[in-house]
This record gives C-alpha cells, structure tokens and sequence, in this order.
C-alpha cells in the first residue's frame, strides 16, 4: 500500500481561467491520459502549453492567468499559479487516512516538496473531506513561488489527481482566497469527471 502511494505520488511529482465563482467558457477542461480525466480550471486561469506534459506514466498541466498566458482575459481570483498532476492506476477513496499517515512522514513530506530541497517542507494543516484531502504546506525551496501552498489529492477515474494552488513570491495568497480558490478547482475538475 505504501510502495503503491509513493510511487504514484512520485510520479505526479516528476511528470512535471474572473472570480472563483464560476467557470470561464474560455478554458475548457483539458483530456489527459488519452481522455481518461478532464482537469477544470476556475475562470481566469489558463493553461501553459509549454508545460504540458502528457504520457504513459502520468500527466502535468499548468495554469497562469490567463492575462499573463495569453496576454488577455478576464481577471482571475488572484494572481496565482495552479497546477494538475495526474497518475493513472486505482485508488480507492477509503485509502485516505493512509495517505494522510503517510505524507506525515519524512518520505512523505518528501513528496510535498516543490524543489530538490526537501528540508523546508512543513505541513501546515491538512483534513479530509469527504473523498478529498486538502494540504497547506510551506516549501522554502523556491524563488518565484509564494513559500505557502495549497493541495489537494482525490482519485477519480481511475486516477489519482494532485492539484495545487500557489501564490508568488511578489504576490502570496491570504489563507482564505488560497483555500476557497483550491476547492474551487477540485470542484470544476470533479464536475467534468462525474462517473468518478
């Protein structure tokens, strides 16, 4: 169970659009895994092409604004990064508390990490609910980045989905907008999967 977790979490971690209101017509959901899951973005944010990555052992998908991606669009909740990282293989949500057990370990936090160095990976607050397990973590091993993020893990489709939500260095997000802004994706990307 725990060899099975790490290895899909590791490979989340190597494979690799106005208000959170509502969605942006603008930024459909994107297939991946050969349409095996569909990620959603809130309005405002909008895919980097260039870091898509896509193939047999998981996808990658990242989101700017999409101001700052297409140079157009509406305003989003706040200036932030998103991103999605896709594993195939089951995952039952009844193997949630394990999962939790297992990000608190050291191997664990390891996973969390946003960087080569793991040091800096703290656990801030993490809880289930329902089938989702939301994550607030800080990572000092970045530069652009806000060292303090949002996660999110689920299974759906046969998958296991990691999406997380980060401000920048310049502009960190408060607790409240970082948090309603991860249920919000996890909420659009439930949505377009919903035979789950």
């Amino acid at each position: 169970m725990k060899r099975a977790l790490v290895a899909a979490l590791t490979a989340i971690t190597l494979t690799g659009c106005a208000g959170i209101g509502g969605p942006d017509p603008d930024s459909p959901a994107i297939a991946v895994l050969d349409g095996q899951l569909r990620i959603k973005a809130p309005r405002g944010y909008c895919l980097d092409p260039a870091q898509r990555r896509d193939g047999d052992s998981g996808a990658f998908l990242l989101y700017g604004t999409c101001q700052g991606i297409r140079g157009n669009g509406p305003d989003p909740a706040a200036p932030a990064i998103l991103t999605a990282g896709v594993a195939p293989g089951a995952f039952a949500a009844g193997q949630m508390p394990a999962l939790a057990t297992f990000l608190e370990s050291e191997a664990g936090r390891d996973t969390l990490a946003r960087g080569p160095n793991t040091a800096g990976v703290e656990i801030l607050s993490m809880e289930q609910e329902r089938d989702v397990l939301f994550i607030r973590a800080r990572d000092t091993d970045t530069v652009d980045l806000a060292e303090e993020y949002w996660r999110a893990v689920f299974a759906r489709s046969g998958t296991l989905v990691t999406l997380t939500v980060s401000g920048t260095a310049a502009a960190p997000l408060d607790p409240d907008t970082g948090l309603a802004l991860i249920r919000r994706f996890v909420a659009l990307t439930q949505r377009a999967n919903p035979d789950g």
